[in-house]
Protein backbone atom coordinates (compact mmCIF):
# COMPACT_ATOMS: atom_id res chain seq x y z
CA UNK A 1 0.00 0.00 0.00
CA UNK A 2 1.36 3.22 -0.74
CA UNK A 3 2.32 6.02 1.58
CA UNK A 4 0.81 9.26 2.54
CA UNK A 5 5.00 10.10 1.99
CA UNK A 6 5.72 8.50 -0.73
CA UNK A 7 2.19 9.52 -2.45
CA UNK A 8 3.46 13.19 -1.88
CA UNK A 9 7.26 12.70 -2.87
CA UNK A 10 6.27 11.11 -5.93
CA UNK A 11 3.59 13.92 -6.81
CA UNK A 12 6.54 16.55 -6.65
CA UNK A 13 8.78 14.62 -8.63
CA UNK A 14 5.92 14.11 -11.57
CA UNK A 15 5.88 17.96 -11.21
CA UNK A 16 9.47 18.70 -11.29
CA UNK A 17 9.13 21.39 -14.38
CA UNK A 18 6.24 23.27 -12.65
CA UNK A 19 6.45 26.55 -10.95
CA UNK A 20 4.12 29.65 -9.80
CA UNK A 21 1.77 29.96 -12.58
CA UNK A 22 0.19 27.42 -15.64
CA UNK A 23 -1.10 28.94 -19.00
CA UNK A 24 -2.60 31.45 -19.32
CA UNK A 25 -1.72 32.93 -15.82
CA UNK A 26 -3.14 30.92 -13.31
CA UNK A 27 -1.79 29.59 -9.90
CA UNK A 28 -0.12 26.61 -10.22
CA UNK A 29 -2.41 23.81 -8.41
CA UNK A 30 -0.63 20.66 -8.37
CA UNK A 31 0.88 20.11 -5.41
CA UNK A 32 -2.15 21.77 -3.68
CA UNK A 33 -4.38 18.86 -5.08
CA UNK A 34 -2.37 16.28 -4.73
CA UNK A 35 -2.08 17.16 -1.04
CA UNK A 36 -5.57 17.64 -0.84
CA UNK A 37 -6.39 13.83 -2.43
CA UNK A 38 -4.08 12.26 0.23
CA UNK A 39 -5.45 14.12 3.18
CA UNK A 40 -9.22 12.82 2.08
CA UNK A 41 -7.67 9.35 2.33
CA UNK A 42 -6.80 8.32 -1.51
CA UNK A 43 -2.87 8.34 -1.60
CA UNK A 44 -3.30 5.40 -4.36
CA UNK A 45 -5.11 8.19 -6.51
CA UNK A 46 -2.91 11.18 -6.20
CA UNK A 47 -0.38 9.75 -8.91
CA UNK A 48 -2.92 9.33 -11.60
CA UNK A 49 -4.36 12.86 -10.74
CA UNK A 50 -0.91 14.54 -11.16
CA UNK A 51 -0.83 13.01 -14.51
CA UNK A 52 -4.49 13.84 -15.40
CA UNK A 53 -3.19 17.60 -14.32
CA UNK A 54 -0.37 17.69 -16.31
CA UNK A 55 -2.03 16.67 -19.51
CA UNK A 56 -4.91 19.35 -18.49
CA UNK A 57 -2.32 22.68 -17.67
CA UNK A 58 0.73 23.70 -18.75
CA UNK A 59 3.16 24.89 -17.14
CA UNK A 60 4.51 28.53 -17.65
CA UNK A 61 8.29 29.18 -17.63
CA UNK A 62 9.90 29.86 -14.36
CA UNK A 63 11.68 33.60 -14.62
CA UNK A 64 15.41 33.07 -14.01
CA UNK A 65 17.13 34.71 -11.16
CA UNK A 66 17.85 38.32 -10.85
CA UNK A 67 20.02 39.17 -7.49
CA UNK A 68 20.27 37.56 -3.58
CA UNK A 69 17.79 38.82 -1.61
CA UNK A 70 19.42 38.91 1.89
CA UNK A 71 17.30 37.86 4.99
CA UNK A 72 19.18 40.49 7.28
CA UNK A 73 18.24 43.11 5.17
CA UNK A 74 14.98 44.40 5.61
CA UNK A 75 14.62 47.38 3.21
CA UNK A 76 15.92 44.90 0.48
CA UNK A 77 13.62 42.06 0.71
CA UNK A 78 10.51 44.49 1.59
CA UNK A 79 11.34 46.27 -1.87
CA UNK A 80 11.32 42.99 -3.48
CA UNK A 81 7.92 42.27 -2.32
CA UNK A 82 4.96 42.51 -4.52
CA UNK A 83 7.48 41.65 -7.44
CA UNK A 84 6.42 38.69 -9.34
CA UNK A 85 9.82 38.71 -11.78
CA UNK A 86 11.67 37.93 -8.27
CA UNK A 87 9.83 34.50 -7.37
CA UNK A 88 12.97 32.54 -7.90
CA UNK A 89 15.02 34.89 -6.20
CA UNK A 90 12.54 34.92 -3.07
CA UNK A 91 12.49 31.10 -3.65
CA UNK A 92 16.15 31.00 -3.42
CA UNK A 93 16.25 33.10 -0.24
CA UNK A 94 13.52 30.15 1.19
CA UNK A 95 15.75 27.34 0.59
CA UNK A 96 18.59 29.19 2.08
CA UNK A 97 16.61 29.42 5.25
CA UNK A 98 14.80 26.25 5.17
CA UNK A 99 18.46 24.05 4.96
CA UNK A 100 20.12 26.82 8.09
CA UNK A 101 17.37 26.27 10.44
CA UNK A 102 13.71 24.15 11.74
CA UNK A 103 11.27 25.29 8.43
CA UNK A 104 8.89 25.61 11.84
CA UNK A 105 11.46 28.84 12.57
CA UNK A 106 11.30 30.44 9.24
CA UNK A 107 7.32 29.91 9.43
CA UNK A 108 7.69 31.69 13.01
CA UNK A 109 9.91 34.65 11.37
CA UNK A 110 7.91 34.95 8.30
CA UNK A 111 4.27 34.19 7.77
CA UNK A 112 3.80 37.52 10.35
CA UNK A 113 5.77 39.80 7.75
CA UNK A 114 3.37 38.14 4.65
CA UNK A 115 -0.03 38.19 6.12
CA UNK A 116 -0.58 41.33 5.15
CA UNK A 117 -0.27 40.96 1.98
CA UNK A 118 -1.91 37.35 1.15
CA UNK A 119 -4.91 38.36 -1.10
CA UNK A 120 -2.57 38.58 -4.04
CA UNK A 121 -2.66 36.19 -6.61
CA UNK A 122 -6.31 35.38 -5.46
CA UNK A 123 -4.59 34.28 -1.67
CA UNK A 124 -3.13 31.16 -3.80
CA UNK A 125 0.02 31.96 -1.61
CA UNK A 126 -1.18 31.33 1.86
CA UNK A 127 -2.86 28.33 0.51
CA UNK A 128 0.28 26.93 -1.26
CA UNK A 129 2.11 27.21 2.07
CA UNK A 130 -0.22 25.76 3.70
CA UNK A 131 -0.87 22.49 2.11
CA UNK A 132 2.63 22.64 2.01
CA UNK A 133 2.95 22.53 5.57
CA UNK A 134 0.34 19.77 6.02
CA UNK A 135 2.62 17.63 4.09
CA UNK A 136 5.61 17.31 5.76
CA UNK A 137 5.21 14.76 7.95
CA UNK A 138 5.26 14.84 11.65
CA UNK A 139 7.29 11.56 13.23
CA UNK A 140 10.43 11.99 10.26
CA UNK A 141 12.43 14.44 8.95
CA UNK A 142 10.79 16.16 6.04
CA UNK A 143 12.75 15.49 2.66
CA UNK A 144 14.14 17.95 0.10
CA UNK A 145 11.07 17.81 -2.61
CA UNK A 146 8.82 18.44 0.33
CA UNK A 147 11.03 21.74 1.79
CA UNK A 148 11.46 22.56 -1.65
CA UNK A 149 7.54 23.03 -2.10
CA UNK A 150 7.25 24.72 0.86
CA UNK A 151 10.17 27.36 -0.07
CA UNK A 152 8.46 27.14 -3.82
CA UNK A 153 4.73 28.43 -1.71
CA UNK A 154 6.60 31.25 0.57
CA UNK A 155 8.22 32.57 -2.43
CA UNK A 156 4.89 32.55 -4.46
CA UNK A 157 3.38 34.58 -0.99
CA UNK A 158 6.29 36.90 -0.84
CA UNK A 159 6.29 37.71 -4.78
CA UNK A 160 2.31 37.92 -5.21
CA UNK A 161 2.16 40.19 -1.95
CA UNK A 162 -0.56 42.69 -2.90
CA UNK A 163 -1.45 45.13 0.36
CA UNK A 164 -5.63 46.74 0.14
CA UNK A 165 -6.69 49.85 0.59
CA UNK A 166 -7.67 50.56 3.81
CA UNK A 167 -5.88 49.44 7.38
CA UNK A 168 -8.13 46.17 8.85
CA UNK A 169 -8.74 47.61 12.11
CA UNK A 170 -11.97 46.65 13.40
CA UNK A 171 -13.43 49.70 15.52
CA UNK A 172 -17.13 49.78 14.10
CA UNK A 173 -20.17 47.79 15.83
CA UNK A 174 -21.81 46.17 12.92
CA UNK A 175 -22.20 41.77 13.31
CA UNK A 176 -20.52 40.49 10.34
CA UNK A 177 -23.22 39.81 8.28
CA UNK A 178 -24.06 43.13 8.04
CA UNK A 179 -20.89 44.28 7.63
CA UNK A 180 -20.63 41.55 4.70
CA UNK A 181 -23.82 43.41 3.34
CA UNK A 182 -22.29 46.80 3.44
CA UNK A 183 -19.39 46.06 1.46
CA UNK A 184 -19.29 47.98 -1.72
CA UNK A 185 -19.98 47.16 -5.13
CA UNK A 186 -18.54 48.67 -8.53
CA UNK A 187 -20.45 50.58 -10.51
CA UNK A 188 -19.32 48.70 -13.64
CA UNK A 189 -18.51 45.31 -13.43
CA UNK A 190 -15.25 44.01 -13.53
CA UNK A 191 -13.17 42.05 -15.67
CA UNK A 192 -12.22 38.63 -13.75
CA UNK A 193 -8.77 39.65 -14.23
CA UNK A 194 -9.41 43.08 -12.54
CA UNK A 195 -11.40 41.69 -10.28
CA UNK A 196 -8.76 38.37 -8.83
CA UNK A 197 -5.76 41.56 -8.95
CA UNK A 198 -7.67 44.14 -7.04
CA UNK A 199 -6.34 46.31 -9.83
CA UNK A 200 -9.44 48.95 -9.51
CA UNK A 201 -9.79 48.81 -5.22
CA UNK A 202 -8.86 52.05 -5.02
CA UNK A 203 -12.27 53.33 -7.20
CA UNK A 204 -13.79 51.72 -4.42
CA UNK A 205 -13.61 55.06 -1.97
CA UNK A 206 -16.04 53.31 0.86
CA UNK A 207 -14.37 49.84 0.84
CA UNK A 208 -11.63 51.26 4.05
CA UNK A 209 -14.50 52.57 6.16
CA UNK A 210 -17.15 49.34 5.19
CA UNK A 211 -13.86 46.99 6.47
CA UNK A 212 -13.26 48.97 9.62
CA UNK A 213 -17.09 48.54 10.36
CA UNK A 214 -17.00 45.46 11.56
CA UNK A 215 -17.10 45.20 15.43
CA UNK A 216 -14.20 42.74 16.73
CA UNK A 217 -15.63 39.39 17.37
CA UNK A 218 -17.07 38.19 20.69
CA UNK A 219 -15.51 34.82 20.72
CA UNK A 220 -11.93 34.19 19.52
CA UNK A 221 -12.64 30.77 19.98
CA UNK A 222 -15.82 31.56 16.91
CA UNK A 223 -13.96 34.02 15.00
CA UNK A 224 -12.65 31.74 12.04
CA UNK A 225 -15.84 29.90 12.07
CA UNK A 226 -17.76 32.74 11.88
CA UNK A 227 -15.81 34.10 8.82
CA UNK A 228 -16.59 30.43 7.03
CA UNK A 229 -19.59 30.26 7.44
CA UNK A 230 -20.71 33.87 6.57
CA UNK A 231 -18.56 33.69 3.02
CA UNK A 232 -20.04 30.32 2.81
CA UNK A 233 -22.97 32.35 2.25
CA UNK A 234 -21.79 34.54 -0.17
CA UNK A 235 -20.55 31.04 -2.30
CA UNK A 236 -24.03 30.23 -2.20
CA UNK A 237 -25.47 32.94 -4.29
CA UNK A 238 -22.78 32.83 -7.27
CA UNK A 239 -22.71 30.32 -9.92
CA UNK A 240 -19.94 28.85 -13.20
CA UNK A 241 -16.28 30.96 -12.42
CA UNK A 242 -17.87 33.52 -10.22
CA UNK A 243 -18.63 30.80 -7.59
CA UNK A 244 -14.91 29.36 -8.31
CA UNK A 245 -13.50 32.49 -7.65
CA UNK A 246 -15.75 33.15 -4.12
CA UNK A 247 -14.25 30.13 -2.93
CA UNK A 248 -11.14 32.10 -2.65
CA UNK A 249 -13.05 33.82 0.74
CA UNK A 250 -13.28 30.54 2.37
CA UNK A 251 -10.09 28.16 1.47
CA UNK A 252 -7.87 30.57 3.14
CA UNK A 253 -9.16 30.88 5.91
CA UNK A 254 -9.30 27.23 6.24
CA UNK A 255 -5.59 27.03 5.44
CA UNK A 256 -4.92 29.56 7.94
CA UNK A 257 -5.77 27.29 10.85
CA UNK A 258 -3.24 24.73 9.63
CA UNK A 259 -0.66 28.32 10.15
CA UNK A 260 -2.12 29.82 13.13
CA UNK A 261 0.80 27.48 15.33
CA UNK A 262 3.59 29.36 13.48
CA UNK A 263 2.37 32.83 14.02
CA UNK A 264 2.59 33.24 17.80
CA UNK A 265 3.30 36.58 18.45
CA UNK A 266 0.39 37.27 16.01
CA UNK A 267 -2.93 37.54 17.77
CA UNK A 268 -6.14 35.86 16.32
CA UNK A 269 -7.95 39.25 16.15
CA UNK A 270 -5.05 40.36 13.79
CA UNK A 271 -5.88 37.22 12.15
CA UNK A 272 -9.01 37.14 12.10
CA UNK A 273 -9.05 40.98 10.58
CA UNK A 274 -6.78 40.16 7.84
CA UNK A 275 -8.86 37.37 6.78
CA UNK A 276 -12.07 39.71 6.52
CA UNK A 277 -9.79 42.50 4.80
CA UNK A 278 -9.23 40.02 1.93
CA UNK A 279 -11.97 37.97 1.57
CA UNK A 280 -14.10 41.50 1.63
CA UNK A 281 -12.89 43.02 -1.29
CA UNK A 282 -12.81 39.74 -2.89
CA UNK A 283 -16.68 40.01 -2.33
CA UNK A 284 -16.55 43.71 -4.03
CA UNK A 285 -15.29 42.17 -7.32
CA UNK A 286 -17.08 38.64 -7.96
CA UNK A 287 -20.36 38.67 -5.35
CA UNK A 288 -23.62 40.04 -5.94
CA UNK A 289 -24.92 42.48 -3.63
CA UNK A 290 -25.90 40.27 -0.26
CA UNK A 291 -28.72 40.51 2.00
CA UNK A 292 -27.99 41.44 6.21
CA UNK A 293 -30.06 38.78 7.21
CA UNK A 294 -27.91 35.59 7.58
CA UNK A 295 -30.04 32.57 6.33
CA UNK A 296 -28.06 29.30 7.02
CA UNK A 297 -31.36 26.77 6.94
CA UNK A 298 -31.65 23.17 7.33
CA UNK A 299 -29.92 21.27 4.57
CA UNK A 300 -32.00 21.07 1.47
CA UNK A 301 -33.09 17.59 0.57
CA UNK A 302 -31.15 17.08 -2.57
CA UNK A 303 -27.72 18.15 -0.11
CA UNK A 304 -25.92 14.98 0.42
CA UNK A 305 -23.90 14.56 3.64
CA UNK A 306 -20.34 15.15 4.09
CA UNK A 307 -18.82 11.69 3.06
CA UNK A 308 -21.00 11.21 0.14
CA UNK A 309 -19.90 14.89 -1.25
CA UNK A 310 -16.65 14.03 -0.13
CA UNK A 311 -16.28 11.15 -2.56
CA UNK A 312 -18.00 13.48 -5.40
CA UNK A 313 -15.32 15.46 -5.21
CA UNK A 314 -12.62 13.28 -5.71
CA UNK A 315 -14.75 11.65 -8.55
CA UNK A 316 -14.62 15.09 -9.81
CA UNK A 317 -10.77 15.61 -9.44
CA UNK A 318 -11.26 19.25 -10.36
CA UNK A 319 -8.71 21.10 -8.16
CA UNK A 320 -10.68 23.62 -6.58
CA UNK A 321 -13.54 21.41 -6.02
CA UNK A 322 -11.35 19.22 -4.14
CA UNK A 323 -9.71 21.83 -1.85
CA UNK A 324 -12.97 23.35 -1.20
CA UNK A 325 -14.67 20.62 -0.20
CA UNK A 326 -12.06 19.71 2.17
CA UNK A 327 -12.06 22.81 3.57
CA UNK A 328 -16.03 23.00 4.18
CA UNK A 329 -15.95 19.76 5.75
CA UNK A 330 -13.13 20.29 8.17
CA UNK A 331 -14.61 23.84 8.94
CA UNK A 332 -18.16 21.64 9.34
CA UNK A 333 -16.88 18.85 11.54
CA UNK A 334 -14.98 21.91 14.07
CA UNK A 335 -18.41 23.81 14.14
CA UNK A 336 -21.48 22.30 12.83
CA UNK A 337 -23.44 24.01 10.33
CA UNK A 338 -25.53 23.03 7.58
CA UNK A 339 -23.99 25.93 4.93
CA UNK A 340 -20.81 24.26 4.65
CA UNK A 341 -22.42 21.15 2.67
CA UNK A 342 -24.64 23.19 1.22
CA UNK A 343 -21.73 25.75 -0.39
CA UNK A 344 -19.23 23.01 -1.02
CA UNK A 345 -22.38 20.98 -2.71
CA UNK A 346 -23.51 23.74 -4.53
CA UNK A 347 -19.54 24.70 -6.04
CA UNK A 348 -19.94 21.02 -7.39
CA UNK A 349 -22.54 21.89 -9.73
CA UNK A 350 -21.16 24.80 -10.87
CA UNK A 351 -17.51 23.91 -12.19
CA UNK A 352 -16.91 21.24 -15.08
CA UNK A 353 -15.98 17.59 -13.72
CA UNK A 354 -12.72 16.52 -15.27
CA UNK A 355 -12.81 14.20 -18.06
CA UNK A 356 -10.92 11.23 -19.27
CA UNK A 357 -8.47 12.84 -22.05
Amino acid sequence: MITRSDALNDALDRLDGYGYLDAPGFAFHGPMGAETLSTLGHDDLVGSWVEAYKARHEALDVPATTGRIDAHDEAGWRSALGDMSRVSDWAQLFRRELAGQPWPDVLQRWLPRLLAGYGGALTHGLIRVAHGVRALPVDAPPSGLLLDELAKGLAFWAASFTALPGRPDLHGSLALPDALAGVPRPEETWSPIEAGTFARMGELRRFPSAVEALARPGSIDGALSDLTAAFCRAVLTASGPTANALVHTVTPVAAARTLLPYMAGVSIETVYAQLWHVSAAIVCGFAPPLASAATTGAPGLDTPGRPEILARAVEHRDTHVLKFAEACAREDALRPDPVYMRAAHHVLGQLPAWRPA
